[in-house]
């Protein structure tokens, strides 16, 4: 009795389902194991070894064969080649679709009429000019029309973008692994045929409303486009792109195995687990550099990012960290799952502050009582409702209104008004002109202290659904309007990244973020308040007093953990930029390469980080002066943001290092020349050579 092979077995739908999550092949074969474990694409390379002479002659009955050897009928002495040499050179896609058809034959009246693999593909219609029998034949038409999609692969390439036909084949296969975070699993995992071991992340975006029939397209590649214009290797770059149907598709090789937001509620992920203990607090300081570095790219590029936040910022196999897509891109924010408080609970103070044109409630909630304590009444704007309302209010404001000049102002009346007002969401970019980055890094503002209850939250930081505004009308003088301040985005930036950053400490030091959540959590009144209705907000403005006392908390749990590892003496300095970056006001704040360069020199002094992997990057611009007279005050906290002291220059040069310490040091200082200043840029430089402990540990995990 003959012995059998493995081989030999008829394979059942149990060992293909086993072989599917072995070998990491079609996805598909775990949900219908009877399908194919694996489609073979016809691709380049397996049509090159697969027509061949000898293929073109078995396909043939003898008297067609004598043919192949002639010259080509069409030539007219122009042209010495042979109908085989035209076959192996331009026709053998179109001489494997007719073989499937079943009339090879005819390739010798389609090469007369000089058809070829670059006529591909061919329309039904033009089908019939094949003439691919004596009388025509509508099913053989047909047969021929399907069957050229199956031979005719365009893959996507690097940087390319592909349209694909409504029958064309995509030559793509599913990988079945999913990654640990249930968010991300609604994107797609791929690799191209024949490259199993070469996986990209997909992302799906619908290019039509279904309801409205409106297209997507033009926006969907104009992003795409602007994309790959952004860059880096800290942000999920497009690789590639492409749509079929009504549905456009991004590549990336960033293939993420969590969000930050995972990642952190995991507390023991596996990436993190493959690192040394002793190393994890320098891998995870790290982050920092990496996304203000990153944040630092676009805003060089004059591109905000406006959708910081746990769930947009992807960590990988490896413990890369990157921000999932760039905000400001609109296709990339259509459809995606969010927490549905993230946009507001990450958002800067001034993005909760509407400057368009209606009529607010009163009395205020409470928000952002930092910037209350900048306002200064003015005395020649503000009436005396306004003001006695404002002067009475107890609790703190959570949003300014203002009424744009020639708009319509409802007189207060008593009583409940049927009228209701919307405003454009404040997430939203403003509209209007925008003013110069220089411009708005010294400003002195008087603010009324007339205000409006909190809008409801917005739904993406692109979001433009109008909000509704509860009624009871009260004016604002036009004065009050015109001098609100405006921040640019990028300043609304630094602010979101700096909540990011301490959630990150909070988890190096605690391990984890949900102690934070409940300590700056405060109850918000909704709606009027004889309806004595409460909200709890989780948000980091909402707050200040509670992300100043955490951010004690964190210095001192920090010093005690320095006795036992010297990378946490540098999380006090961390904390005193994280002060500056979450300042109320964000004239104030930081730009992000000056974060950048901070958190770089505090690494490698005070953490004695081995090595960084953006350090040493040159993302400089013309960074602004102060005008002459100005002034700034060197101590401040996240309350207060209050200004003034000795005259000076705020940013005199791109390679401004920022003097942070306990309460003072908001001017930065360009760094003399001498034997520490050398000391520490010989240090830096030396930590972009050298490999890092943990990466090595990662390295011999793998």
């Amino acid at each position: 009795m003959g012995t059998r092979s493995f081989a030999d077995v008829p394979p059942t739908a149990a060992t293909i389902a086993l072989n599917a999550y072995i070998f990491g092949y079609g996805g598909h074969s775990l949900v219908t194991p009877h399908t194919a474990l694996k489609q073979l694409w016809w691709t380049d390379e397996r049509i090159e070894h697969k027509v061949t002479r000898s293929f073109v002659v078995s396909k043939l009955r003898g008297e067609e064969r004598q043919f192949l050897d002639r010259p080509l009928a069409f030539g007219e002495g122009l042209t010495d080649d042979t109908y085989m040499e035209w076959i192996l050179d331009r026709a053998k896609r179109l001489f494997l679709i007719l073989t499937e058809i079943g009339v090879p034959d005819q390739i010798f009246g389609s090469i007369d009429d000089s058809w070829d693999d670059s006529d591909l593909p061919i329309s039904l219609e033009d089908v019939k000019s094949l003439e691919l029998a004596y009388n025509d034949d509508e099913t053989l038409n047909h047969k021929f029309y399907n069957a050229q999609f199956v031979y005719l692969l365009r893959e996507v390439q690097p940087g390319t973008h592909v349209d694909y036909g409504p029958k064309e084949h995509i030559p793509m296969e599913y990988v079945n692994t999913l990654p640990p975070a249930v968010s991300l699993q609604t994107w797609d995992r791929i690799h191209f045929p024949r490259k199993s071991e070469e996986i990209y992340m997909r992302r799906k975006y619908a290019l039509a409303e279904k309801e409205t029939g409106c297209s997507y397209y033009e926006s969907f590649t104009k992003d795409v486009q602007a994309a790959k214009t952004l860059r880096h290797e800290h942000i999920a770059d497009v690789w590639g792109s492409y749509t079929s149907e009504d549905a456009g598709y991004v590549l990336s090789d960033f293939v993420a195995e969590h969000t930050l937001n995972t990642f952190i509620d995991h507390r023991t992920p596996m990436q993190l687990m493959r690192i040394a203990a002793a190393e994890r607090p320098s891998m995870l300081l790290e982050w920092l550099l990496c996304l203000a570095d990153a944040l630092a790219s676009l805003h060089h590029r004059d591109t905000a990012h406006a959708a910081i936040g746990p769930t947009n910022i992807i960590i990988d196999h490896n413990n890369r960290i990157a921000f999932a897509d760039v905000g400001t891109l609109r296709t990339f924010q259509r459809g995606k799952k969010q927490h549905k408080t993230e946009t507001y609970d990450y958002a800067a103070p001034e993005s909760q502050i509407c400057q368009a044109p209606f009529v607010c409630t009163s009395p205020p909630s409470s928000s952002i009582s930092a910037f209350s304590k900048l306002r200064k009444i003015s005395s020649s704007g503000s009436s005396s409702s306004a003001s006695s309302s404002s002067t009475n209010s107890s609790t703190r404001s959570n949003s300014m209104c203002a009424a744009s000049p020639g708009s319509p102002i409802t007189p207060p009346s008593p009583g409940r008004s049927n009228s209701f007002r919307t405003i454009v969401s404040a997430m939203s970019p403003s509209p209007g002109p925008r003013r110069s980055f220089s411009s708005m890094r010294n400003f002195s503002r008087h603010i009324n202290e007339s205000s409006c209850s909190m809008p409801s939250l917005p739904m993406s930081p692109t979001c433009i659904t109008p909000v509704t505004i509860l009624p009871l009308p009260v004016p604002l003088a036009y004065q009050t309007a015109h001098e609100l301040p405006e921040p640019t985005p990028e300043m609304s930036d630094i602010y979101s990244l700096a909540c990011i950053f301490l959630d990150i400490i909070t988890f190096i030091l605690r391990g984890k973020t949900t102690d934070f959540v409940r300590f700056r959590a405060t109850r918000v009144q909704i709606g009027p308040p004889n309806r004595n209705k409460f909200r709890t907000d989780h948000s980091f403005h909402c707050n200040p007093d509670a992300i100043e006392a955490w951010i004690s908390i964190l210095k001192d749990d920090s010093k005690k953990a320095a006795t036992d590892h010297p990378v946490f003496r540098g999380i006090p300095a961390l904390l005193d930029l994280l002060r500056r970056m979450m300042m109320q006001n964000a004239q104030l704040r930081p730009t992000a390469q000056e974060a950048r360069d901070r958190i770089q020199d505090i690494l490698v002094d005070q953490c004695g980080v081995e090595r960084l992997c953006c350090a040493g990057r040159d993302w400089s611009f013309a960074m602004p002066e102060v005008p002459s007279g100005a002034s700034i005050r060197d101590s401040f906290s996240i309350r207060t943001g209050s200004i003034a002291s000795p005259p000076g220059k705020l940013f005199a040069s791109s390679s401004l290092r920022s003097e942070v310490s306990d309460g003072v040091g908001l001017v930065g200082r360009v760094e003399s020349g001498g034997p520490e200043a050398a000391g520490g840029a010989a240090r830096r430089e030396s930590a972009g050579r050298r490999t890092s402990s943990w990466k090595k540990a990662l390295s011999r995990a793998r």
